[in-house]
């Protein structure tokens, strides 16, 4: 997908904070999310995935088949939505249905806490020696659950942390479920906006 726009860690120039706008049945959506990691190889990378609707095991999975590869060093952060099921949220019931080979991930179940979700990002940013490679699935998620405005607010300061941290982030987006006014204002946050509607067309 030539129309990616180059990641470039460690802020000489390339974007650290993408808004990737796709429908949930859009096919090239896991596609977009593996080349979004930018060029960190996985085994140099630590990963940190938000998880909302989709299982952590679901998106562990499909951003590995992405990339073709997984760190050594993985964290996800799931949030408890009102729109995800009570096994799925259940960290027992994930650990069970985890496979084997990512059983050295460090998966921490929060509630829809915004302010909690933040420090548990910002600290994994901070506590990690590897390049960070971030994965937020799903804005649309998060704005399904809290007000709009906070989450504005939220995400303004992530997308910092994300910029003075020299990690590298993207952030999913269904704009097929919201009005036209919180995708214009939520995408005001970014370096660049890659729209799958457009064909891939980055902005």
């Amino acid at each position: 997908m030539s129309t990616i726009p180059s990641t470039d860690p460690g802020g000489t120039g390339g974007p650290s904070n993408v808004l990737l706008l796709a429908g949930r049945r859009d096919e090239r959506e896991a596609t977009a999310c593996g080349e979004l990691a930018g060029p960190t190889a996985p085994q140099r990378a630590h990963l940190l995935l938000v998880t909302g609707i989709a299982s952590p095991w679901d998106r562990l999975t499909s951003w590995a088949d992405a990339v073709g590869g997984r760190p050594p060093e993985t964290t996800v952060v799931d949030v408890s939505t009102t729109t995800r099921s009570a096994v799925t949220a259940d960290p027992a019931a994930v650990s069970v249905a985890g496979p084997t080979d990512w059983s050295d991930v460090t998966i921490e179940t929060v509630d829809d806490d915004l302010l909690t979700l933040g420090q548990r990002v910002t600290n994994v940013l901070s506590g990690t020696n590897r390049q960070p490679v971030v994965c937020v699935d799903s804005v649309s998620d998060l704005l399904q659950s809290t007000n709009r405005e906070c989450v504005f607010r939220f995400l303004e300061v992530l997308t910092r942390d994300v910029e003075r941290s020299g990690a590298v982030a993207h952030y999913h987006l269904d704009p097929d479920i919201h009005d036209p006014e919180t995708v214009s204002t939520v995408e005001v946050l970014f370096d660049a906006v890659l729209d799958l509607r457009e064909d891939g067309h980055a902005h």
